[in-house]
């Protein structure tokens, strides 16, 4: 009886969701999670998180990238002391949200070649690697 829950337990963990991120740095102090890239066909642009560790802070970024306009736009900024706990988050919730243009020598710019490198890889890696919503 008591190897059978164990059992049954030890499935049910199996099947459970994993989230793992893999963050790669793309900059000084600057991180893309290429576990959370995403195509989004609707709108023909990718969507990812960044991650910069700033002296008393980490800043997460949910982003989004249109590759051909040379564009992007955030939608979700969240904002953690050193011991990961949150301090504030803020959502780009609004209707309309506008794009930016992608501007040298920043960031977004390091986060936008970042991003097209990761797509550009073999198509058959694609396929298999990146997540399409």
């Amino acid at each position: 009886m008591i190897k059978n829950i164990v059992t049954a337990i030890f499935i049910f963990l199996l099947t459970l969701p994993t989230f793992a991120s893999e963050w790669v740095n793309i900059g000084q102090d600057l991180f893309l999670d290429k576990s959370s890239v995403r195509y989004i066909p609707k709108h023909r642009t990718y969507k990812a998180w960044v991650k910069e560790v700033k002296p008393k802070e980490i800043v997460l970024s949910f982003n989004e990238y249109n590759l051909k306009t040379y564009e992007w736009r955030n939608l979700d900024t969240v904002t953690m002391n050193l011991q990961n706990n949150v301090t504030k988050r803020e959502f780009n919730n609004n209707v309309g949200l506008n794009w930016l243009n992608i501007v040298p020598d920043t960031n977004s710019s390091l986060e936008f070649y970042a991003i097209k490198k990761q797509v550009q890889r073999d198509p058959k890696l694609l396929e298999d690697e990146l997540h399409i919503d």
